[in-house]
Formats: structure tokens, C-alpha cells, sequence
């Protein structure tokens, strides 16, 4: 069985020796090149003319987030005695929930995926 395991890899061998001499790589035409270079440039163009509403966009999530914060620690006390232990629980974990989904949103912006 180890024969014949050895005879298919100096088969396999030949095989893709053959098929790599045989192969001429060719270079893009000059039409293609600069058609990709016009799209990475639109890209480019269009990256830095985004740049400011990205920017704006997650500093306005930041300013959100920071004002509910800043609201429900300031009346913490109120809800906490008018919804009771079971109420406060659930609001916390709201609170929390949407915390993270704030930093994800905010840390798929800023790795540029939307």
C-alpha cells in the first residue's frame, strides 16, 4: 500500500510539474490597469469626502449615549423607588444592551464597515 501511495505522489509530481511548464503568466492589458486605478481612485475620493459624516456620526452616538447616562444617573434614585427591585433590574439591563450596541455600532464605524 505504501508503493502505491508513492507511485500516485511522483504521478501527482509529474502531473503538476507539467502543467507549470506549460503555463505563460501574462500581464493585464494597460486599459485594465488604469481601469482599476479609476475605481481605486473614485474610492479613494469618495473614503475622504465621507470622512466628516463618519466622523460626525459617531460623535453624535458618543454625545447620546454620554446624555442618557448622564439622565438616568441623575434620576437614579427616582427610578429606583417607583419601579421597585424587579424594575430597576430590567432597566439596568436595557441600559446595559444598549450600551453595547452603541460600541459595536460605533466600533463597526470605525473600522469602516456599515
Amino acid at each position: 500500500m505504501n508503493n502505491d501511495l508513492q507511485n500516485n505522489d511522483s504521478q501527482l509530481d509529474f502531473l503538476l510539474k507539467n502543467m507549470a511548464s506549460g503555463h505563460q503568466p501574462e500581464l493585464p492589458s494597460p486599459s485594465l490597469v488604469w481601469w482599476r486605478a479609476q475605481i481605486q481612485k473614485k474610492l479613494a475620493e469618495k473614503q475622504r469626502v465621507e470622512r466628516p459624516l463618519v466622523v460626525m456620526r459617531m460623535l453624535a452616538m458618543v454625545v447620546c449615549v454620554a446624555a442618557s447616562g448622564a439622565v438616568l444617573a441623575a434620576n437614579w434614585t427616582r427610578i429606583a423607588s417607583s419601579a421597585g427591585q424587579a424594575g430597576t433590574l430590567l432597566l439596568l439591563g436595557i441600559f446595559t444592551a444598549a450600551m453595547i450596541a452603541t460600541g459595536s455600532l460605533l466600533l463597526g464605524e470605525s473600522t469602516g464597515k456599515s
